[in-house]
């Protein structure tokens, strides 16, 4: 006698729980083993539950008016009493859930690591490359950067002892520098100490050992040099205006005719030959009939021109001086009616009645010369208002 199969309506065993198909299928979809008999029963009462319930869902989806009061209701069994897919139903809102916390956690430490390493680890690493530059540099202005950019800093009380011992070795230097007359010493100074309270004086004194050096040299290249320091800033340049107008009686504005040098030269080498010597004979050779000094229109025959100078360096405090031309740095011009005008850098030589040598350079001696080569005019410009 067969029976209908409770799944699908089809005639079935009497000894089965459902028709083959339904075994079949629920044996391999389910992997679930149909039990014999009574607990085929009790798994049918099951099946038809999860029927009535699936039935139930549905009306209450078709079923708006019962969705409000249907809401409350409470699923009250264990996980025995569920079906596999409900157990698997429950889990998934855990889950989410689950992944949820996991992942504001992880966002959480994240923060917090890169928080402790802004304040900690970053900061150290900048605080220690912000000390190592003021180490490097070793300068007050440094230190004081750094304890400006880090107040609290791992290095402070050393930047401070290191910044005191600068003071003090800043301050003994100056000490030194003030009887020296070595400009690399005032330079090393100035590029050790670069905002020093003493570089305005450093500056002073090197600009004055720098004109005194420039002068004793007395040549073109020697105020083009001092020149270029003072518009660089390097010295104050007291003395700009001078080195301009120095420069320019040396710088040699027209070509060079060596046979009219040569004739120049030998002029003023025997004209200062003779002033030297006091030697009437000498300087007579190598002026001409009428002088005019220092470039004035009164004219003045030559034998009272040399009077004059004789009685000069009679007068004179030096038992002799002598007159020494720096032939190599003359500059001269020529005229348009064939005379000369001649620059020389001079240095005088004063030996005193006590047996002592007093030199002064930066003398530039300014001649005009005739078309014989004759010497009618000179004037001298000294190195200071003082000089002999």
């Amino acid at each position: 006698m067969s029976q209908k199969c409770p799944l699908c309506g089809k005639d079935k065993a009497d000894k089965s729980l459902f028709c083959k198909e339904c075994t079949v299928k629920l044996n391999s979809e389910y992997e679930v083993n149909i039990p014999e008999l009574k607990e085929t029963q009790d798994i049918s009462a099951e099946m038809q539950s999860k029927k009535e319930m699936s039935d139930h869902e549905e009306a209450e989806v078709a079923s708006p008016k019962n969705a409000t009061s249907n809401s409350s209701w409470v699923d009250t069994r264990n996980d025995s009493q569920k079906s596999y897919y409900e157990i698997e139903r429950d889990k998934k809102p855990k889950r989410t859930r689950f992944v949820l916390i996991s992942l504001f956690l992880l966002a959480v430490v994240l923060i917090s690591a890169l928080y402790i390493y802004n304040n900690n680890v970053k900061n150290a690493n900048l605080e220690r490359s912000a000390w190592e530059v003021a180490q490097r540099e070793n300068s007050v202005d440094a230190y004081l950067t750094y304890m400006d950019e880090y107040p609290q800093g791992k290095y402070v009380g050393e930047a401070q002892t290191k910044m005191r011992s600068l003071k003090k070795n800043e301050s003994d230097a100056w000490e030194n520098l003030r009887a020296s007359e070595n400009t690399v010493e005032f330079t090393d100074f100035l590029q050790l100490y670069p905002s020093s309270p003493y570089e305005r004086k450093v500056k002073n004194r090197l600009d004055s050992l720098l004109w005194m050096s420039s002068l004793k040299e007395n040549s073109s290249q020697a105020y083009s040099d001092y020149i270029n320091m003072s518009t660089s800033g390097e010295i104050t340049g007291h003395y700009i205006g001078d080195a301009q107008k120095r420069l320019s009686m040396l710088e040699q504005s027209t070509p060079v005719n060596e046979a009219d040098l040569e004739n120049i030269k030998t002029t003023i080498n025997g004209f200062f030959l003779g002033l030297s010597n006091i030697s009437h004979e000498e300087l007579s050779q190598y002026l001409t009939p009428i002088i005019s000094r220092f470039d004035k229109a009164t004219n003045i025959p030559r034998e009272e021109m040399i009077g004059q100078l004789l009685l000069i360096a009679a007068k004179s405090d030096a038992k002799s001086i002598k007159f020494d031309p720096n032939l190599n740095q003359i500059r001269y011009k020529q005229m348009g009616n064939n005379t000369y005008e001649v620059n020389v850098p001079l240095q005088k030589q004063f030996l005193g009645t006590n047996g002592g040598n007093n030199q002064i350079k930066g003398y530039i001696v300014h001649l005009k010369l005739d078309d014989s080569f004759q010497i009618y005019s000179f004037y001298e410009t000294k190195p200071y208002n003082e000089a002999p």
